[in-house]
């Protein structure tokens, strides 16, 4: 069974959708990130008001429209004065046209749209708490999980992308989990296997073909992230580089459609 909604069958309501889909990447961003940053600190993310990092002052209303507070609190908190780092407002208008640019490549609203848009905002905050941390926290595993059991059954031959997507998550992890154990043997340090797990979930929603560009993405933007953490001294954070290729293949995908060119996943 499939569910999808034509994107420009009419006009009108494609443009619509697209702009819709930008506010939304912009509030979800706002929650990811505020989400990011309590796990590693270690709060509880389900509860609690959003306070300043500074002060400790309770935020209003007024403060936490995306993009919009920052803009015109010009970066700064309302209570103390001290100075708002840009980086959620950056993720919150990236987030925001990573969800239009996805809607307007994919061109219908279905499950494999509804479920990239969930990942990418599931993925960016996995990323940032990696980032932060080093440690990819294991709720934004089963949160990537939980999208795939609500929406695989909504996909276009949906028994198929099951089990080719259980294939690649298993071959792809177990040779992840292999080839860190044996780095960590080389170099004497423990085993993180925190990427072959979030590797694996997210071959789930790529298949056999897809998962091959999502590798060659992860293995170069994997070498890249890993010289930025050597230069920077600082521990190897491998999920932005995991999602980025995620994403980057999903979104390949839909171009080449878009151009007409059709590939085999």
């Amino acid at each position: 069974m499939t569910l999808s909604y034509p994107l420009f069958d009419v006009p009108f309501i494609g443009v619509y959708l697209i702009v819709l889909s930008f506010l939304f990447g912009a509030v979800f961003a706002s929650f990811i990130t505020c989400t990011a940053w309590r796990v590693v600190r270690g709060e509880d993310w389900k509860m609690g008001h959003s306070h300043c990092d500074t002060c400790g002052h309770e935020l209003s209303t007024a403060d936490l429209f995306p993009i919009v507070s920052y803009i015109a609190l010009k970066g700064k908190c309302r209570y103390c004065g001290s100075k708002v780092p840009p980086r959620d407002l950056i993720f919150e208008i990236l987030l925001g046209l990573l969800f239009a640019g996805t809607l307007a490549l994919h061109g219908v609203v279905d499950a494999a749209v509804i479920a990239a848009l969930a990942l990418e905002m599931l993925l960016l905050g996995l990323s940032l708490a990696d980032w932060d941390s080093g440690v990819i926290p294991d709720g934004f595993l089963a949160a990537i999980l939980v999208v795939w059991i609500l929406t695989v059954g909504f996909r276009f031959n949906a028994q198929q992308f099951a089990v080719e997507g259980v294939i690649a998550a298993a071959c792809v992890g177990l040779a992840m989990v292999i080839g860190t154990a044996i780095v960590s043997k080389i170099v004497k340090a423990k085993a993180d296997y925190g990427p072959a797990k979030l590797a694996a979930c997210l071959m789930l929603f790529l298949g056999i073909n897809g998962a091959v560009i999502a590798v060659a993405a992860g293995i170069v933007l994997g070498i890249v992230f890993a010289l930025v953490c050597r230069s920077k001294k600082r521990k190897m954070s491998l999920a932005p580089a995991i999602s980025l290729a995620f994403i980057a293949s999903f979104l390949l995908k839909d171009a080449f459609v878009l151009l007409g060119i059709l590939l085999p996943f």
